[in-house]
């Protein structure tokens, strides 16, 4: 599948890196005396970064001597949290990104299937992270990030402290395993990808080329860390770039519009509710953001409405998409102006990956027809975290030689770029016939009195499933059979919707993808 982009940002040859310590060290030998990152009152330029990530990793290989289990890390983001990730990669010691938004109960599930030898978190972690690791009868080395913390837990900064800015000399294989990214749990217990650290490196280069990341821009973290696309479709290409960014440790608007303000930030990376609280708070200000240039958004799927919205409120600013999974990594982009041809058509800009559209397993679709999304290269995951049934699914290997990854992505295949229709689990077949969710929800997300929804398939004992939704109202006075029939003088008979459910909210991934299985029980569906 040819997919090309004029727009498309060529890397400067000491950008084609093959690991995650190169990309730091990259910008360190490019930027030495630029500030690199910022955090609260904090400025740390490319150079001292570079060696606080040299003096971590050297503390790590001195404390842990023969040990090999990974470095975990719980916390907000931080320059703390970029230290570690690059100092760990420098050590050929993989890092296990922990997510932060989960019970005990599942941080007992993630920390027992990872066992890490060191466990990195911020002081309101460390309760929920200390009875985790007692009922996984492990004691890694605690650290903690930032200032408190109780006194069994070491200062992260203390830890690295004397140690040599050097580089320890370990030699690194960019093949072997780099990181644990847990995925969103959209429809269950979330599962443990295990990537290299050639196949983000890829990923890094490409989001530079793809959204043309720019030296002279002021990068916004404002996705966690936690996350894929905070740090690998985000942190790590704007830091290879050698952007000054700009840590956001939570999500707040009214601290966002300061920030931006008093840094300049004209690029940052969000997830679709993050624009939505920014343009329902009520000290939005569009003239405090005058820098903000470009907005690129990834997780879940973004309706023309907020868009629009946010276009109107700050002319100057566009909105760009990113298309990818944790699994992959980032694959595909779209500018403003190829969401002017096609809202839902994404393309390829750099080239540097391998992406089509396939019917079925060695049938790839033609020009109008509809299949799965799929990827090969060296950009792909090594695979899940035990868990065998889950990765023969992705890589296909009962029917496949294995070398394609399977997004689960629907999508139709057009003259060099391709428009996303939907999930394939959440695909409803109705009476033989097959309803997309992503058609229906954009539909519903138009209407005034629709402040957020879902669609999803009910069972029938005629039509097998029938399409229902559960929305969140924008007002008191909400329609239900108004809503119902907006939708239903929009599309084909068959795609009505026949059940609506109202929450309060929809249950969503940190990335802002809707969890299904939640959202059934909240329905009792």
């Amino acid at each position: 599948m040819h997919l090309s982009h004029p727009g498309y940002l060529p890397l400067q040859s000491d950008q084609e890196i093959s690991s995650t310590g190169e990309i730091l060290s990259s910008a360190a030998r490019r930027f030495t005396d630029k500030v690199g990152l910022i955090d609260g009152p904090g400025r740390w330029t490319f150079g001292e970064l570079d060696a606080l990530a040299n003096q971590f990793a050297n503390a790590l290989v001195k404390t842990l001597a023969d040990e090999d289990g990974p470095v975990a890390i719980m916390g907000r983001n931080s320059v703390e949290y970029a230290i570690a990730h690059f100092g760990t990669a420098r050590t050929g010691l993989h890092a296990v990104n922990l997510p932060t938004r989960c019970t005990e109960d599942e941080l007992v599930h993630v920390i027992d299937l990872t066992r890490p030898a060191v466990l990195i978190r911020n002081p309101e972690y460390e309760e929920v992270v200390d009875a985790a690791c007692e009922r996984c009868g492990i004691a890694p080395l605690r650290l903690c990030m930032g200032p408190g913390g109780s006194d069994a837990s070491a200062n992260m900064w203390q830890f690295l402290l004397g140690e040599s800015g050097a580089q320890p000399g370990i030699p690194v294989d960019p093949d072997a395993s780099g990181s644990i990214i847990f995925t969103g749990g959209t429809t269950g217990m979330p599962k443990a990808v295990l990537s290299s650290q050639r196949a983000r490196a890829v990923s890094a280069m490409a989001a530079i080329e793809d959204f043309r990341i720019e030296t002279t821009q002021v990068a916004g973290y404002s996705v966690p860390f936690t996350h894929t696309a905070g740090l690998f479709s985000w942190l790590q290409p704007a830091v290879l770039a050698g952007c000054t960014g700009v840590l956001i440790p939570k999500w707040d608007p009214e601290v966002f519009m300061a920030l931006t303000e008093t840094h300049g930030i004209n690029v940052i990376f969000a997830v679709p509710a993050q624009l939505t609280t920014l343009l329902a708070h009520p000290a939005f200000d569009p003239q405090r953001l005058r820098s903000l240039k470009r907005i690129v958004f990834g997780g879940a799927p973004l309706l023309p409405a907020l868009i629009e919205r946010a276009e109107d409120a700050m002319p100057w600013m566009e909105c760009a998409r990113a298309y990818g999974s944790s699994e992959t990594g980032h694959l595909a982009a779209q500018i403003k102006s190829d969401r002017e041809v096609v809202f839902d058509g994404y393309n390829q800009p750099g080239g540097r990956l391998q992406v089509d559209v396939f019917k079925e397993p060695g049938i790839v679709a033609e020009i109008g027809e509809t299949g799965e999304v799929a990827t090969r290269g060296p950009h792909l995951m090594t695979g899940y975290l035990d868990n065998e049934t889950a990765q023969q699914e992705f890589f296909k290997t009962d029917t496949t030689d294995g070398q394609w990854g399977w997004t689960g992505d629907l999508a139709t295949k057009h003259d060099g770029y391709f428009t996303l229709v939907g999930r394939r689990k959440h695909m409803i077949l109705s009476g033989g016939l097959n309803i997309f969710p992503a058609e229906l929800e954009g539909l519903l997300g138009s209407h005034p009195q629709v402040a957020d929804c879902v669609v999803f398939g009910t069972e029938d004992s005629v039509w097998g499933e029938l399409p229902a939704a559960a929305i969140v109202a924008s007002d008191s006075n909400v329609d239900k059979q108004g809503i119902m029939d907006f939708v239903a003088d929009r599309v084909a008979r068959h795609k009505r919707i026949r059940k609506i459910y109202f929450l309060d909210k929809i249950p969503r991934t940190v990335a802002g993808k809707a969890q299904i299985h939640r959202v059934k029980e909240l329905c009792r569906v």
